[in-house]
């Protein structure tokens, strides 16, 4: 009685805040918790605990684990996509090899920036139930269409003869691929591939992508 009666007395309240601020700090605390215990690990009680807060308030906007992934991936994935656009709109150049190695550099800044959002994008690709597939699978289609975007349209202002316009959707699947295991690597082992060690053997392929000679053989 008296453990019980001393939890009660201790127990933290959570602070009023507007339901807005409130969902976003539920969301936070939802990453940090797949980005360093792991997929399986969300719960509502796991959720609380992360941000402080009892489980009535994590009920009180999710009903279950379920929800709070998809509410997490739907929100992360729409910040990770602003990230990436930001990455295209701050491109300059006319080389479209050195185009695509500046997106990279971009990208691997982002991942590093926000390394708990793109931790938990990883690891909910890897485990996922059908329903987050299914988002993903929207994601990684809206990742594919923003670089083929990005080749067509590097295709029309290049001067410098590339072979880009030759396969844009191949290059398209090439980039996105080379570029998100990339930014795996970055994440899970820093130590051993800096974004200077990624970016020097990553760019020899990229550049062969857009090698004119290549492409017409």
């Amino acid at each position: 009685m008296f453990d019980v009666a001393g939890q009660r007395r201790n127990r933290a309240y959570a602070a009023r805040m507007p339901r807005e601020q409130r969902r976003e700090q539920i969301i936070e605390g939802v990453v940090r918790v797949i980005a360093h215990q792991g997929v399986h690990k969300v719960s509502i009680d796991s959720v609380a605990r992360e941000i402080g807060v009892t489980r009535p308030v994590v009920y009180g906007l999710f009903t279950d684990s379920n929800q709070l992934l998809r509410a997490a991936l739907e929100d992360q994935g729409q910040r990770a996509m602003e990230q990436i656009n930001t990455i295209v709109g701050h491109l300059n150049g006319e080389d479209p090899a050195e185009l695509a190695v500046d997106y990279l550099e971009g990208f691997l800044q982002a991942v590093l920036e926000a390394p708990d959002r793109w931790r938990a994008i990883f690891m909910i690709a890897d485990s996922s139930t059908p329903a987050s597939r299914k988002r993903l699978e929207w994601a990684r289609r809206a990742m594919i269409a923003t670089f083929e975007s990005y080749t067509r349209t590097v295709s029309k202002s290049s001067r410098n003869g590339s072979a880009i316009g030759s396969d844009p959707e191949m290059i398209a699947r090439i980039l996105y691929s080379l570029i998100w295991d990339a930014g795996r690597l970055a994440l899970e082992e820093p130590k051993d591939f800096p974004p200077e060690r990624i970016l020097k053997f990553t760019s020899i392929p990229i550049r062969a992508c857009f090698n004119q000679d290549i492409a017409k053989d």
